[in-house]
């Protein structure tokens, strides 16, 4: 992994631990009451619709509730605190997430008829640092507990209990190392999972999924794309669902790396196939900007309806970055990545611009057409900032702002290509926002 991969990979770990505060006390937070979960829940006893607003501190997270989509400014200090409150998946207006409290485990938490937030139950997990949970319906959910990688476990949502668990250790296993499970997505009775290294999140050099039948609690098989240049690829860990077309298309992205040549890309996994479509290519960054091999990343990636998605992408490389990339002993791109990897001091000040530069925009992409339209009324943003978070209420998109002067979330009216503010942030750093009527 070259230097500049090591540097991606911290910077996007450093933004996932400010989501994921915790704490080494098996406590339970004051603030949430445990209620009986040998039973599904009464779905009169909670809210069932509604907005939670959430965001990080140095030292703690915040959660907020709202009735309608807010408006004006949100004051997450005047929220309920906890450790740690990231939701990996909505169902039944039920959120499920990693422990609030910051011990081991998974919860799944209500807003109760006062407002207020309540566990509704948990799920233990060995590892603290297990992260990742996804529902599929009212009885099958699926998550990982990273202290027994290439496995994944199955769960009723209703009840949490165990139902068993998946044997993945058939997977392609690149650098033969163990495999964590970034995100789980369901296409009929399968669940297909984008990997990574388990103990210390090392990216690989392409992308790579794993897929398990839930019916037959087997492991089915995986597919993988290798990248052109050698260098670590980012396998991005968005919340929820959104990328399953209504022909039954998958579609992923990975988000590429920084200082290797190797562009973000869309794959696609057609309707009754198990495998990346390789003659399927999309690359948004290229598309809009050929030139911009040096930081071609993107993140936030979800469909949005039709062939239609909606994506953070970095446009432009800084010309600060680019006047010290073109100082470089070497005539090529190539040449000058090698003199780059010997000179410790360009590549810090380097690393400082891309990971400091607001050069990003949320977009709308036509999946068919392979097209990218930048979203105009929003400002830019840098392309690994805080929040990629989106929500849908009435036909309307919803996707976070979080720049050195602004925290905001902008409302978005597919196909019009311009986008208004609906409000804003204060308090604490913007993490999501959530629409609790929405299943995933």
């Amino acid at each position: 992994m070259n230097y500049f991969n090591y540097l991606f990979k911290v910077a996007c770990v450093t933004l996932l631990s400010s989501l994921l505060l915790t704490s080494c006390e098996e406590t339970t937070d004051e603030n949430l009451e445990l209620e009986d979960q040998t039973t599904g829940l009464d779905p009169d006893s909670y809210k069932n619709s509604g907005f939670v607003i959430t965001g990080t501190t140095l030292t703690s997270a915040f959660a907020a509730y709202f009735e309608e989509v807010p408006t004006g400014t949100v004051d997450l200090s005047q929220g309920t605190d906890f450790q740690r409150f990231w939701p990996t998946a909505i169902y039944n207006s039920q959120m499920f997430l990693p422990r609030p409290d910051g011990a081991a485990g998974f919860a799944r938490v209500i807003v109760n008829n006062d407002g207020e937030f309540e566990v509704a139950g948990e799920i233990p997990t060995i590892d603290g640092g297990s992260f990742r949970l996804a529902v599929k319906d009212e009885t099958i959910g699926v998550y990982q507990d990273r202290a027994t990688p290439n496995a994944i476990t199955v769960f009723d949502p209703s009840t949490l209990e165990t139902l068993g668990t998946i044997d993945m250790s058939e997977g392609i296993k690149p650098m033969d190392l163990d495999n964590r499970y970034q995100r789980f997505v369901f296409r009929g009775d399968d669940v297909f999972a984008p990997i990574r290294e388990n103990v210390d999140g090392n990216i690989y050099s392409g992308f790579y999924l794993h897929q398990a039948n839930l019916e037959t609690r087997s492991f089915v098989g995986d597919t993988y794309v290798e990248k052109p240049y050698s260098g670590g690829v980012l396998t991005v860990n968005n919340f929820g669902q959104g990328l399953l077309d209504d022909n039954g298309n998958l579609y992923f992205q990975d988000g590429g790396s920084i200082g290797s040549g190797n562009f973000s890309a869309i794959y696609k996994i057609p309707a009754g196939s198990n495998e990346i479509d390789t003659t399927y290519v999309f690359e948004p960054i290229k598309s809009l900007n050929p030139l911009n091999v040096f930081y071609p990343t993107m993140n936030g990636f979800k469909l949005i309806g039709g062939s239609k998605a909606i994506a953070k992408i970095n446009l432009e490389v800084p010309q600060d970055a680019i006047d010290l990339i073109n100082a470089l002993p070497g005539n090529t791109f190539e040449e000058k990545i090698a003199a780059l990897r010997q000179d410790a001091v360009t590549m810090n000040t380097i690393s400082g611009i891309l990971f400091s530069a607001e050069t990003a925009s949320w977009c709308e992409l036509d999946l068919e057409a392979k097209t990218v339209t930048p979203i105009q009324g929003a400002p830019k943003l840098g392309a690994n900032s805080t929040g990629s978070i989106i929500f849908e209420f009435d036909g309307d998109i919803y996707f976070p702002i979080a720049t050195k002067t602004e925290q905001s979330y902008y409302k978005y009216t597919p196909g019009t290509a311009t986008a208004s503010k609906a409000f804003d942030v204060t308090g604490a750093d913007l993490a999501g926002a959530f629409n609790i009527a929405n299943n995933n």
